[in-house]
């Protein structure tokens, strides 16, 4: 039995573990994992839902109000009133004590207002909907730059992983060569200076081993901290650099973010120059009212249906127009400032367009320059470590001294920090092609 619930906690310990670890085979696995949980994604979620019902509360402005009231009166003790005597046939200077009303008084009525014309009602529901188109471009806005942290971050790992692989090749190598050096000076026919520039490449590349290392887990760190992960969750990217790099970056881009946004802005500041417009207009309001009342001095509210106590109704309806005449130049100086906000805005948006432009633009020159470069600096680093090879053989044939060796080991080191450089580069133009194909 015991045996049995040892096996099954263990399992579920497995299990437990399986469940926290996340693991990334590409960028666009961790765009998607952003989506749910990014922070900055989520809150400006919840902004588009706030957005959605304050939209639905502007236009429910628009829609009748109906009220229903109802009362109950107990008149505990009367009025009295004084009447003039003679009134009933007594004389002159007499007077009469009488108590007007019931004890009991019921009411019930119902009120119905509409505003047939309210220009700046209907232009509050227009920009009710048009800052929820707002929020939701400020999400799209807000998911590019995320997109842009993470694949940073993402890519930054493949390429300190990329920069270990080499690194540790080297550093492999530059060992070998300096135990080599090591033995021809103590048989004396290098020098103590062939001796220290071997074990300087040597310091060399194991320094690109640990700056690597150490870079590489400080992306990962980075890209937990942008996916809601604690330091303690499991997070592995299981993705290739080389399959991560083709893209096809002739694919047309999606419409940008940025340019929606400054769209949504111009239309909000355009329904608010006209709504500070509409506080000119007159405005025209129906109303009904119906009301009903009941009088008894007995306590019988449900009784009175066949007439022993009749009700007492009225009905009235009205057509009220307001014309705003004047109020101080307010309105006035109001609609001159969102004017001015609505030209600034017009202009905002049209030069985020040509900026957009450019900017495409620019990511695909990057990015096919980068290409090339790339090329060129790996096929420059492949043709650097043959020659360094080539220099080796012929060193350990006498043909070469071991200056020219050592120097050919360094120029391939200095050849590689070229290529790392040049596919960084790629990789930043990558991400960008990548993020403006996407649609937000």
């Amino acid at each position: 039995m015991l045996k049995k619930v040892s096996v099954t906690i263990i399992l579920l310990v497995i299990c437990l573990a399986a469940d926290a670890q996340v693991v990334f085979s590409s960028l666009e696995d961790a765009w998607k994992y952003a989506d749910v949980h990014n922070i900055t994604i989520r809150t400006s979620q919840q902004e588009v839902e706030r957005a959605l019902y304050a939209k639905r509360q502007s236009y429910s402005a628009l829609l009748p109000q109906v009220n229903a009231t109802g009362s109950y009166t107990d008149n505990i003790a009367l009025q009295t009133t004084l009447i003039p005597g003679q009134i009933f046939g007594g004389p002159p200077g007499s007077y009469k004590t009488l108590q007007f009303g019931e004890q009991f008084v019921y009411a019930g009525g119902i009120a119905a207002q509409m505003n047939i014309l309210n220009l700046q009602n209907w232009y509050n529901a227009r920009i009710a909907q048009e800052t929820e188109e707002l929020n939701k471009a400020t999400l799209a806005n807000n998911k590019k730059s995320v997109y842009q942290q993470v694949a940073t971050q993402f890519y930054a790992y493949l390429l300190m992983q990329e920069a270990y692989r080499l690194a540790t090749q080297t550093a492999s190598i530059a060992d070998s060569v300096a135990q080599s050096v090591s033995n021809k000076f103590k048989e004396g026919t290098v020098s103590q200076g062939n001796v220290d520039i071997a074990r300087l490449n040597f310091e060399r590349a194991q320094q690109g081993q640990v700056s690597a290392r150490y870079q590489m887990l400080t992306a990962q760190n980075s890209l937990k901290s942008l996916l809601g992960f604690s330091v303690k969750d499991s997070l592995t990217i299981n993705a290739s650099l080389t399959a991560s790099l083709p893209v096809e970056p002739t694919a047309s881009f999606q419409e940008d973010p940025s340019v929606l946004l400054a769209l949504s802005q111009q239309k909000i500041s355009l329904s608010q120059y006209r709504s500070a417009n509409a506080a000119f207009a007159p405005t025209i309001n129906i109303l009904y009212n119906y009301a009903t009342q009941r009088f008894d001095n007995t306590f019988e509210p449900f009784s009175g249906v066949s007439g022993v106590a009749g009700w007492f109704p009225s009905q009235y309806w009205s057509l009220q127009a307001s014309i705003p005449l004047f109020a101080s130049g307010g309105r006035l100086f109001q609609s001159r400032k969102n004017r001015i906000a609505w030209n600034e805005s017009v202009e905002q948006y049209e030069n985020a367009q040509k900026q957009s432009e450019i900017n495409d633009e620019n990511i695909r020159l990057n990015y096919q320059k980068a290409t090339a470069v790339l090329s060129k600096s790996k096929n420059v680093m492949d043709l650097s470590f043959d020659n360094y090879t080539h220099i080796s053989y012929r060193y350990e044939s006498g043909i070469e001294s071991i200056e020219t060796r050592l120097n050919a080991f360094k120029d391939y080191i200095d050849y590689q920090n070229q290529y790392l450089n040049s596919l960084s580069d790629l990789l930043v133009q990558l991400y960008q092609v990548k993020i403006r194909q996407q649609s937000f």
